[in-house]
């Protein structure tokens, strides 16, 4: 792996806020929510399955938004050599450190507090972005940093804006997040699926694999190696 910082927007005290309310909301749940059987297991799978076919001896993963740790420690186990996992919430990141460990995969893991959009890391193979573009409003920033930090490959799973998913997908979300601001929720968002594709182009990732569960658009975008 070369280490090369990739610079994000700054902060700011708005984005600070956002940030903060997410972090209270996975703080609070982030046990109960590792403790729970998985609630849709075919995404998680399909995440894994799309990753695993590609992945190769010796690559480093970076996963931002990686919660409790479910596919970090899962991609581990696999055989990626290097795995990190940045997440805002710190009980998130403390069960993930937690879950390396009871498996066997804590010299392979490293897990840190960190928000995606407003962050610096170094290059890695791969970048994993399942089910967190969803959870910000500044997908433009984000999506910086997934490229930025790309060498190879990036996966991501997001809701489908396109289509009669589309058009399930908008009003179902906008409700949840009336009741999420009623009880101290994370707010959602369907971003658009043709915008997000394009800027991976724009970068030189192409779809190598790409389907639907359900209502979530799954993917792995992969660029050439640079000489």
């Amino acid at each position: 792996m070369h280490p090369r910082p990739i610079p994000c927007p700054a902060t700011t005290p708005a984005n600070t806020a956002t940030a903060a309310t997410q972090a209270r909301f996975w703080n609070r749940v982030a046990r109960k929510y590792a403790a729970e059987p998985i609630a849709d297991m075919a995404g998680y799978e399909a995440t894994l399955r799309r990753v695993q076919a590609l992945l190769s001896p010796g690559h480093s993963v970076l996963e931002i938004g990686c919660g409790t740790g479910g596919v970090s420690v899962a991609l581990a186990e696999m055989g990626a050599t290097q795995v990190r996992g940045v997440d805002l919430s710190p009980a998130s990141v403390d069960v993930a450190r937690r879950r390396a460990k009871v498996i066997g995969v804590e010299r392979q893991t490293a897990f840190e507090i960190g928000e995606g959009s407003s962050s610096t890391f170094v290059e890695h193979d791969w970048v994993v972005a399942d089910r967190v573009l969803c959870c910000d409003a500044r997908v433009e920033q984000l999506l910086d940093a997934v490229i930025g930090a790309a060498r190879e490959r990036i996966a991501i799973s997001v809701p489908e804006s396109r289509g009669w998913r589309g058009l399930l997908n908008r009003p179902m979300w906008a409700a949840e997040n009336m009741w999420d601001l009623l009880h101290d929720g994370c707010r959602g968002y369907v971003h658009d699926v043709r915008h997000i594709e394009h800027r991976l182009a724009a970068a030189g990732f192409e779809p190598r694999t790409a389907g639907h569960v359900d209502l979530w658009h799954y993917g792995v975008y992969v660029r050439e190696p640079r000489s």
